[in-house]
């Protein structure tokens, strides 16, 4: 095969304790070291990651906006290739990573712009952090994308996280570069704008990173309801759904106090909301019992827990998104007083 330059972008802040670890799979990756660079983005860290990324034949940038979105953006403008691939601080990717990506992308029709692969699993992370990961493989954790589905299977997507991809810079350039008003999402909003363009994603399963998932209930129920935010903030900048489930949550949460008002004077409305609930709950079981396989364990069970707190985060996220903007229309339309 060819093997054409390729821009290694990494976006990072306060990553000291996985940074060494991905910095290591990419000086290792199996692709001549004269036709790859690795640029390291920081977003002015107050840890050591900076010490410990200048111990490496990296560059390092530094990203004074300190935002995922401008980190990228920098990388790009300062990269060498006609191709960009992206992947996060706290990641390890296969060694055989960008070969493949490289392969499939030379091999792909020329309205292919983008290529990556699966989001996987450190067995090593704590208990919580592979429930999450797991939960988050299933339907009920996400709606079936590629962002956390984890295929099995070659085939085109309609987007693909940031953390294991690669773009042709071109795509990038033509759609003006990520919008850094996201703090969340900023790689679905680009992916949604670039396909709009009439190019597509292909998703590669052999092209393997894997994801160190973190965090407590209290980072999670935060994590979940910023990106509840943020995916309406994408609704409200294009017009219509980026991702066909992204409502459903706030729709539920709408939808349950309704019928808990309505019961105070009927007697209905409890019962429907009952049957619903049993339903939901049925589904959840089912879902336990998947991460449950998954994992060899039962800690999984605890995935019975974990996606009804998702989808309450997300969904009340989603919810103040538009509750705030509705506030914040009123406030500029009230005259002074």
């Amino acid at each position: 095969m060819e093997y054409p330059f390729v821009s290694v972008v990494v976006g990072i802040r306060n990553e000291e304790r996985f940074i060494e670890e991905c910095i290591e799979s990419l000086l290792k990756l199996d692709y001549p070291q004269n036709y790859y660079e690795i640029l390291i983005v920081d977003g002015m860290s107050t840890d050591k990651t900076q010490d410990l990324v200048q111990k490496y034949p990296v560059r390092l940038l530094l990203n004074e906006r300190k935002n995922v979105a401008a980190a990228r953006n920098l990388g790009v403008e300062n990269s060498r290739g006609d191709l960009v691939a992206f992947t996060d601080g706290d990641c390890k990717v296969d060694p055989q990573w960008l070969k493949i990506l490289v392969r499939e992308m030379q091999s792909a029709p020329e309205d292919v712009v983008c290529v990556g692969g699966p989001n996987l699993i450190f067995d090593t992370d704590p208990v919580f952090g592979r429930v999450v990961g797991y939960s988050q493989e299933t339907f009920l954790g996400s709606g079936g994308s590629a962002q956390s589905k984890n295929s099995s299977k070659k085939h085109y997507v309609n987007s693909l996280p940031n953390c294991n991809a690669m773009y042709k810079k071109s795509a990038i350039k033509e759609v003006r570069g990520f919008d850094e008003m996201f703090l969340v999402g900023q790689d679905g909003d680009l992916n949604y704008r670039i396909g709009k363009k009439g190019h597509k994603f292909l998703y590669i399963p052999e092209a393997q990173v894997l994801h160190h998932r973190r965090g407590t209930l209290k980072s999670f129920s935060v994590r979940m309801f910023k990106y509840g935010m943020w995916m309406a903030e994408l609704f409200k900048k294009h017009g219509e759904f980026v991702r066909w489930y992204a409502f459903l949550p706030s729709v539920a949460i709408i939808f349950a106090v309704s019928l808990l008002i309505a019961s105070i004077i009927y007697f209905t409305p409890i019962l429907f909301l009952l049957a619903l609930s049993a339903i939901y709950f049925a589904l959840i079981l089912v879902t336990s019992i998947q991460v449950t396989y998954k994992m060899r364990s039962r800690y999984g069970l605890f995935a019975l827990f974990i996606i009804p707190v998702q989808h309450i985060t997300y969904g009340m996220g989603f919810l103040y998104s538009f509750a705030n903007s509705l506030f914040l229309s009123k406030t500029k339309s009230s005259p002074d007083i």
